[in-house]
C-alpha cells in the first residue's frame, strides 16, 4: 500500500511538473512571442487544439443563442431552426479544423520546399503556436463574449484572432532563409495561396449550408402543404 501511494504521488508530481512547464512556455509566448525557446513536441499542437476548442465553443454558443431567439420569435419554425442549428454546428467544427490543418500544411510544405527548413512538422507547430499564442487568450474571450451575447466584442476578438494568426504565418516564413526566391516574395506567394485556400473552404461551407437550408425548408413546406389537405 505504501509503495502504491508513493507511485501515485510521483505520478501526480510529474503531471504537475509537466503542466507547470507548459504554463511557463505559454507565459513566455505571451511575454516574448518572437523569442524562440526550447519546447516539448506536444506544446504547439496542444495550444492549437485549445485555440480551436474555444473557437468552436464560441461558435456553438452564438448559434444556440441565435436559435433560441428565433424559436421564441417564430415558434412554428422551431423544427427547421433546430435542424439547421445542428447542421451549422457540424459545419463550424469541420471548417475550423480542416481550414487550419490545410493552411498550416501548405505553410510547412513551402518552408521545406523553398527555404529548406530544419523544422519537423511538430517543431513547426511549436514555433507557429508560440508566435500566435495570443490567439488562445482571444479565443477564450471570444467564447465568453459569445456566452454573454456581446456581438460587437465578438467581432473585435474574431478579427484580432485572424490578424494574429496571419502575422504568425508570415513571421515564421520570414525567419527562414529562402534559397530559391526572395523572402518577401516567398511570404507574399504563400499568403496569397493561404487566402485562396481559406476562400475555398469558406465558399464550400456556405454552399453546403445554403443547400441544407433549402433542403430543410422544402421538407417543412411540403410537410405543411401535406397537412393542409
Amino acid at each position: 500500500m505504501k509503495a502504491e501511494g508513493q507511485a501515485d504521488g510521483q505520478a501526480s508530481g510529474q503531471a504537475e511538473n509537466v503542466l507547470s512547464t507548459y504554463w511557463q512556455w505559454l507565459l513566455h509566448a505571451w511575454k516574448k512571442p518572437a523569442e524562440a525557446v526550447a519546447a516539448e513536441k506536444w506544446y504547439g499542437l496542444t495550444t492549437l487544439i485549445l485555440e480551436d476548442l474555444f473557437f468552436i465553443l464560441a461558435g456553438l454558443a452564438g448559434m444556440n443563442k441565435l436559435a433560441s431567439s428565433l424559436i421564441t420569435s417564430y415558434p412554428y419554425f422551431s423544427s427547421i431552426i433546430t435542424e439547421l442549428k445542428s447542421s451549422f454546428s457540424s459545419y463550424v467544427m469541420i471548417s475550423v479544423v480542416l481550414g487550419q490543418v490545410v493552411v498550416l500544411a501548405i505553410n510547412y510544405f513551402a518552408m521545406k520546399r523553398f527555404a529548406k527548413s530544419e523544422f519537423d512538422f511538430l517543431g513547426y507547430l511549436n514555433r507557429y503556436a508560440h508566435l500566435s499564442a495570443y490567439s488562445l487568450i482571444l479565443n477564450v474571450l471570444f467564447w465568453i463574449f459569445a456566452l454573454t451575447g456581446s456581438l460587437g466584442l465578438q467581432e473585435i476578438a474574431l478579427n484580432m484572432t485572424a490578424v494574429v494568426g496571419f502575422l504568425a504565418l508570415i513571421y515564421v516564413l520570414l525567419e527562414e532563409k529562402a534559397e530559391k526566391i526572395d523572402q518577401m516574395q516567398f511570404a507574399l506567394v504563400i499568403s496569397i495561396i493561404v487566402l485562396i485556400v481559406v476562400m475555398i473552404v469558406v465558399n464550400m461551407f456556405f454552399k453546403e449550408f445554403a443547400s441544407k437550408i433549402a433542403s430543410v425548408t422544402n421538407q417543412q413546406v411540403n410537410s405543411l402543404l401535406g397537412n393542409s389537405y
